[in-house]
């Protein structure tokens, strides 16, 4: 199994763990990018930790803390077995693992992609829970997405949640032309 392995909090940004710490400062990471396949992890509870791996199946089995180990072998076919939106999503709310989105370079969930995972997913409330304050590489990539967890998923134009947003969503296929490719920033709720 190949994996990169470093901290990108500066390149991927803050995760807020919770409403009551929304206050807290931004961890001081290095700023190096992963390097490796398409299939990469980002930690949001883990000091924004970013793992790159060569298929599907390694990243999810990372993402979920190694819950589920035999997702398919590549993301497209992955995203066609509804299977694995019921295990991801059954997975729960709380405990390691929990996979919150997985936010794609291409239309119709294809593509380079990043799985986005945190200790708890959300709770239908309007406070926020997660948030990526910049993408790093991923930066101005974001055609689709699909969100776990109970979580919608808010992706802003700019860093820090500025600019033109797409407001809450659950998933799309495709993000809409105004904001395709335009992402620099998510919240999930």
């Amino acid at each position: 199994m190949f994996a990169a392995t470093l901290t990108v909090a500066t390149a991927v940004g803050t995760a807020i763990v919770s409403p009551a710490s929304a206050g807290s400062s931004p961890t001081d990471g290095a700023g190096q990018e992963a390097t490796g396949g398409e299939n990469c992890v980002v930690h949001l509870n883990s000091n924004n930790s970013m793992k790159c791996f060569d298929t599907f199946t390694e990243a999810i089995a990372d993402a979920t803390a190694g819950r589920i180990t035999n997702a398919p072998r590549d993301a497209r076919s992955a995203m066609a077995d509804s299977g694995l939106d019921r295990r991801l999503n059954g997975l729960g709310t709380s405990g390691p693992g929990i996979v919150l989105a997985i936010e794609y370079a291409d239309g119709n969930y294809a593509g380079r992609h990043n799985i986005y995972t945190g200790s708890a997913g959300c709770d239908n409330d309007d406070d926020v829970e997660w948030s990526v304050e910049a993408l790093g590489s991923f930066n101005d990539t974001i055609t689709s997405f699909r969100n776990y967890a109970e979580c919608q998923a808010n992706h802003y134009e700019h860093n820090d949640f500025e600019g033109a947003s797409t407001g809450w969503l659950n998933d799309t296929p495709n993000i809409g032309e105004a904001m395709n490719d335009q992402t620099s920033s998510i919240q999930w709720r």
